[in-house]
């Protein structure tokens, strides 16, 4: 059975076909979310099935090689960086759960817990968080590390220019006896419930306080930090010129090594691209497993090369780069998708749709209040034109040193930052993706603006490939915003490069930002004369 198929039960429907009456399914209480719960015992139930919560996770049990969770320092995120102190993100969260009526607020994401301590690590690969839980009351907060004795590298004297570190730290094993005298105290308990990429609290957390207080919301948290404050947008943009610059070195080499017939393949690409982001200031690693994709597997969306997989990237299909690093001031992701022969017209259709479409979806101005139902529709506008579509979103919101794929409430607001990432994949064949992040800013209008519109900033600075792009099917609008487009990413990162002192990569993005110019189609007349 293959997930995602039509013909493909959920796994809790085919426990209903293999399972007879009475059976027991046992699940770990700490993995499963609430939700999930709630909807697989019902479903269950019907069917004579009992959902049951483990005290112990039966794999640990079985799994006697299994290694130890990954266990770095716990370090401080640098005020210069996070722009906001503990005590005011403590206040900010404190004053929603005034809003909310409520007197202990239940923090289990692990960015947000991340977010508001101003904190991080590496528990995670990729995303710069740790294990961890927070507990807020009106006058105390209480982060549970493991190890934190000798985990936690934080003066009493916090560089974020508090007099004394705000939040009290536990060790993690005692979170579930502290929540349970948490609970008993307090008189009414925020958990947060599923929303957008958040999944909510697990099923051991809402059974342990008591069901009568709780008050299952949206994370107050997770509403905050999507919006990033001034410090944080400046950091993100920062950390995305840089991302460039490790990108248009990657792909000046990629070029040249393939213009060599050097062979190159997709594990090539993922080690030296990273070693590129890693030269760069204040880089703190991928902000994901970059997906390196030639021919065939780019028709996979989210295919990883491996030892079994790994492809030398040709000339005959297409190469799709889908990257991202880790920065102190801010976290990247950005696609592109190269040909470095000749491609053919389907290919320059396709591409030229996805292109147009993001330059659509970026020149568009709307009122305060839009969703992402309204882009999403005009992102995937012009790939409908050719009756064709794809299986993914097209945007989410994107953290600042932290998971590159945020949660949000799905509203756009000014400092939102998020991605468009249109794609197309031909099964077996091949695929292609662009994806700019971008931030939602104030736009300006044509007469004064009788309400707050608002419009997107394109962040991300990689120039396109010119070789996929069919001019003739941009209109000029599209054309006049891609070569405005390239003028930006040529003053912006070819500064940086130079700055840096990579003269190679800035003549090579001098080539590829130059101005497309409208080809002229000659079409034969034949004249004949009417007596």
């Amino acid at each position: 059975m293959r997930s995602g198929q039509p013909s493909t039960p959920t796994l809790q429907v085919w426990l209903t076909t293999v399972l007879a009456a009475n059976a027991r399914v046992g699940v770990d209480p700490e993995i499963i979310t609430y939700s999930q719960w709630t909807s697989w015992s019902t479903l269950l139930n019907a069917s004579s099935i009992n959902l049951v919560a483990l005290d112990i996770n039966l794999i640990d049990v079985i799994w006697d090689d299994q290694p130890e969770y990954l266990s770095g320092p716990v370090f401080e995120h640098p005020i210069e960086f996070a722009g906001m102190t503990r005590v005011e993100k403590l206040a900010m969260a404190r004053a929603a759960m005034v809003t909310a009526g409520v007197d202990l607020y239940v923090v289990t994401a692990l960015d947000e817990v991340a977010w508001v301590t101003n904190l991080r690590s590496s528990d995670i690969p990729c995303t710069p968080v740790f294990r961890s839980y927070l507990l807020i009351t009106n006058e105390t907060a209480t982060v549970y590390i493991p190890s934190p004795e000798t985990r936690l590298k934080v003066d009493n004297a916090s560089s974020d220019g508090e007099d004394s570190f705000p939040i009290t730290v536990a060790n993690y094993e005692d979170f579930w006896t502290d929540l349970a005298a948490a609970g008993e105290l307090a008189e009414s308990i925020l958990l947060p419930g599923p929303y957008s990429y958040a999944l909510g609290i697990s099923y051991r957390v809402h059974s342990t306080v008591p069901s009568n207080k709780i008050k299952i919301l949206t994370s107050p948290i997770l509403l905050v930090k999507d919006r990033k404050t001034q410090v944080e947008a400046d950091g993100l943009r920062n950390a995305h010129l840089k991302d460039a610059v490790a990108l248009c070195q990657f792909l000046a080499n990629l070029e040249a090594a393939i213009k060599r017939s050097e062979e190159y393949d997709e594990l090539r690409a993922v080690e030296e691209l990273s070693s590129l982001r890693a030269a760069q200031e204040y880089n703190f690693g991928d902000s994901f497993t970059t997906i390196a994709a030639y021919g065939a597997n780019s028709a996979l969306p989210h295919y990883s090369p491996t030892n079994e997989t790994n492809a030398i990237i040709g000339t005959n299909g297409t190469f799709m780069l889908d990257s991202g690093g880790q920065y102190y001031d801010g976290t990247t992701d950005v696609t592109r998708t190269m040909h470095y022969g000749v491609p053919t017209q389907e290919h320059r259709d396709t591409y030229t749709a996805l292109l147009a479409g993001c330059i659509e979806l970026a020149r568009l101005i709307f009122p305060v209040g839009a969703s992402y139902t309204t882009t999403d529709l005009l992102v995937r506008s012009q790939l409908h034109r050719l009756g064709r579509n794809y299986g993914h979103g097209s945007t989410h919101g994107i953290g600042h040193f932290l998971s590159v794929h945020e949660a949000w409430n799905t509203t756009y607001d000014v400092n939102f930052f998020g991605s468009q990432e249109p794609g197309y994949y031909k099964e077996g064949s091949w695929g292609m993706r662009l994806e700019n992040i971008v931030a939602v800013v104030n736009a300006n209008t044509t007469y004064e603006a009788e309400d707050t519109f608002l419009t997107f900033e394109t962040v991300t600075l990689v120039p396109y490939a010119r070789n996929l792009i069919d001019e003739t099917k941009l209109s000029d609008d599209q054309l006049s915003w891609l070569n405005q487009y390239h003028a930006k990413v040529r003053e912006k990162v070819g500064a940086e490069l130079l700055r840096q002192g990579h003269t190679s990569t800035y003549d090579w993005l001098i080539e590829q930002t130059t101005p497309i110019k409208r080809r002229v189609v000659h079409r034969r007349v034949n004249i004949v004369a009417v007596p």
